[in-house]
């Protein structure tokens, strides 16, 4: 890891400012808590360029057009529960090959989250007034009565479908009333 660019500044103040204590390489290593070959390497770019900040790296160049970027994430929109291997083969279909891992990045670039989908029961109107009638029903009745125990529900369907979604805008799975489970109780 490269020494902090606040510390490249104190190693130059330390040794070279005209206001600094012009200390030595091996008492500004010690107080920088570096090794004496860094302190030296900062003293010598700051001789050359008087600039201390991260030079550019070159790294690999991007495989994908600033275009192609915007089409990934809008092919979010046209595949229905994207994944990366979804979008991934949705944009391949148009000529686009890249990998899912480029997928993954560019979604994450460009804001979007990979997370579950809110379940919500599937309810009509009429369950939500059967509903409403039921909790004005047990209004006033006495729980102290009631005994709740611990459960636990396996399910024998998936309900943890992930997918890409953009932030504040969660993708709401309308679920099926019963759906294949077991309930146990202990």
């Amino acid at each position: 890891m490269s020494l902090p660019i606040y510390k490249r500044y104190e190693i130059v103040f330390l040794s070279k400012h005209k206001y600094g204590p012009h200390f030595g390489i091996k008492k500004i290593a010690k107080m920088v808590k570096c090794n004496t070959s860094t302190v030296k390497k900062w003293l010598a770019r700051w001789k050359i360029d008087k600039y201390l900040g991260d030079k550019t790296r070159s790294g690999r160049p991007r495989i994908t057009t600033q275009e192609n970027d915007e089409f990934i994430v809008d092919a979010t929109f046209d595949v229905e529960e994207p994944t990366s291997k979804k979008i991934r083969d949705h944009v391949q279909q148009q000529n686009l090959i890249v990998s899912e891992r480029t997928i993954r990045r560019r979604l994450k670039d460009a804001g979007l989250r990979y997370c579950t989908a809110l379940s919500k029961p599937l309810l009509t109107p009429k369950h939500q007034q059967d509903r409403l009638q039921w909790a004005k029903l047990v209004r006033n009745q006495d729980w102290n009565n009631v005994i709740a125990t611990d459960e636990t529900t396996f399910r024998l369907t998936t309900i943890r479908h992930m997918h890409w979604q953009f932030p504040g805008n969660r993708t709401v799975r309308r679920t099926v009333k019963f759906p294949l489970k077991i309930n146990v109780w202990g």
